[in-house]
């Protein structure tokens, strides 16, 4: 009994700790309630309102690749069948985009740009995006949202330190989140996602490849799933599955360590 205390209030202790940091992690970034002015001395991040760097691709890009340190990566459609990148920023000093590589579109914007004491200024991303797009897409971020359309026949990759991820449809999808919400309208063949912090909600699950989710600390949600065996354990929460074939041949592995699972509700 004394154990089974012992690892809840640890667990309690952890929880408390981890919104904390990536409470003032949200308000230092966002600037939200005017927090940095009153900690202006350390320094203060806010999103820039001025374009910096706008250009349409006519070619046929193979790959997208960004990397970015601070602000939000949106995909939006598209009106033509190009690629358009537009980036905000204080200036494009320290931004890098070119094509190269057998036309890998190459968007780094991950060298900070810090005055005396700091100062953060936090660079967003827009990329316009035809929807039928089917190559690779890369993104490695530390602070910001990432928000992205459908693109069902799209690969794409996200590794970020800190903040929320939305997908539409997605043929394959691999995610490494550390703290913040994921959620995925649909996955059609693959999914690798795993998040430190955060819960993860998935509207449907047509799979075609053997996949795993895992969480550290949060819930993970999916409403629908194809004809598939889900191997599901969490650690500390409920686990309540509907519609789970034993039988199949393809294998969804989901593990939480601390946080509900609720899957085909």
């Amino acid at each position: 009994m004394k154990s089974k205390v012992g690892i809840i209030t640890l667990i309690i202790i952890l929880i408390l700790l981890v919104v904390s940091l990536t409470t003032f992690l949200y308000i230092y970034l966002t600037d939200q309630f005017g927090f940095t002015s009153i900690i202006g001395s350390f320094g203060k991040g806010s999103h820039s309102q001025d374009i910096v760097f706008d250009k349409i691709y006519e070619e046929d890009i193979k790959k997208i690749n960004i990397i970015s340190v601070a602000g939000d990566i949106d995909f939006k459609e598209s009106t033509d069948e190009n690629i358009r990148v537009i980036v905000y920023g204080e200036d494009n000093e320290n931004l890098e985009v070119e094509v190269k590589n057998e036309n890998e579109l190459i968007i780094d914007y991950s060298k900070e740009k810090r005055h005396y004491l700091g100062k953060i200024y936090i660079k967003d991303i827009i990329i316009y995006i035809p929807k039928k797009y089917s190559n690779q897409i890369d993104i490695e971020a530390k602070f910001g949202d990432i928000n992205i359309i459908d693109l069902e026949n799209a690969t794409i990759s996200i590794n970020e330190d800190c903040g929320d991820v939305s997908l539409g449809k997605v043929k394959n999808i691999k995610i490494n989140n550390s703290y913040g919400d994921i959620k995925v309208d649909t996955i059609l063949n693959k999914v690798e996602m795993e998040n430190s912090c955060g819960n993860i909600k998935i509207v449907e699950v047509q799979i075609k490849e053997n996949s795993n989710i895992e969480s550290s600390l949060g819930d993970i949600k999916i409403e629908n799933t194809n004809d598939i065996y889900i191997d599901a354990k969490t650690d500390l929460g409920d686990l309540d599955i509907n519609e789970n074939n034993r039988h199949s041949d393809i294998i969804l592995k989901i593990k939480n360590s601390c946080g509900d699972i609720k899957i085909n509700h």
